[in-house]
């Protein structure tokens, strides 16, 4: 029997499992977003007032320069908001209770239990790594929030499900909604 179905259904579950971490993710950065919204908001309107302020001010000198400054200002506090968002739901992981921690381990663990692999994980995560996998042999600690890192016997294959990994997925892909849901673009 060849490796090749075996790394095939690996591959598939691995998708599945990601999709299931990015949908819990989106949901957790959703709450966070619905809290930082109203901060956005405030923090956008008085920027806004600010900038109006300022654009009478200066209206006889440099109209156009002034906007693109304005633009600037306010993609610069979007940003920041954006940002801000991102480190609450970081500081949300890092401060995830146990129980809840080891759930979200066991998830992806089991999925991927298998003799032929070695897992990784932060030397926080260690204890319940140890404790979870049945078959796997566990490698070592990485640098990073929590989560898991898969490796094939060989070092040719490797599953990057760590925490920090699935938030930056979730944040390159999610972004437009991110903005949309804070900003209403």
């Amino acid at each position: 029997m060849t490796l090749e179905p075996v790394i095939e259904e690996i591959t598939r579950k691995g998708h599945l499992e990601i999709a299931e971490i990015k949908k819990e993710a989106e949901k957790k950065a959703e709450e966070i977003i619905a809290e930082a919204k109203e901060k956005a908001e405030e923090i956008i309107k008085k920027a806004k007032a600010d900038a109006e302020k300022e654009v009478e001010r200066l209206r006889k000198q440099e109209i156009s320069g002034i906007k693109l400054e304005m633009k600037k200002e306010e993609l610069a506090k979007k940003k920041d908001v954006v940002e801000k968002v991102r480190e609450k739901l970081i500081e949300r992981i890092k401060n995830m209770d146990e129980k809840e921690r080891e759930e979200l381990l066991k998830k992806l663990i089991s999925k991927y239990d298998q003799d032929g692999f070695k897992i990784y994980s932060s030397k926080k995560d260690e204890e319940i790594v140890k404790k979870l996998v049945k078959k796997m042999e566990y490698a070592g600690n990485i640098e990073c929030l929590g989560g898991i890192i898969l490796e094939s016997a060989d070092g040719s294959y490797r599953i990057n499900l760590t925490f920090d990994n699935i938030v930056e997925e979730v944040f390159e892909d999610k972004m437009k909604d991110i903005h949309k849901i804070l900003f209403g673009e």
